[in-house]
């Protein structure tokens, strides 16, 4: 099973300045934003370390699953919750064609 990220968490989400304040740091200085792209960076790690051991995504953001084979028939455990919407369900034969299922033939 292989997970890819699809989108990027966008900076504006992240939470910059409540992180500023948890750490106590200093306001209303020249170069008071000349710290944020570490900030950014300690917070992207932060989350990539939280979602990794508890499985869950912190926050909404589009991700591709390629499985080698389903685990049962009929279910399919997803590597990442909570799962808003499945976009589309693709089967790749062996020799890399793939054939798009119908979305009646699937439900979350």
């Amino acid at each position: 099973m292989m997970l890819v990220e699809e989108t990027q968490v966008l900076e504006a989400a992240l939470p910059v300045d409540a992180l500023k304040y948890h750490l106590l740091l200093g306001s209303g200085f020249t170069e008071g934003d000349l710290q944020d792209p570490v900030l950014v960076s300690f917070l992207r790690a932060a989350i990539a370390a939280i979602e990794g051991r508890t499985s869950k995504a912190l926050i909404t953001r589009g991700f591709l699953v390629t499985l080698d084979g389903w685990t049962a028939p009929d279910t399919q455990r997803l590597p990442v919750a909570p799962v808003q919407a499945i976009t589309e369900v693709a089967l790749v034969d062996a020799i890399g064609v793939a054939t798009v299922v119908d979305p009646v033939a699937y439900r979350l």
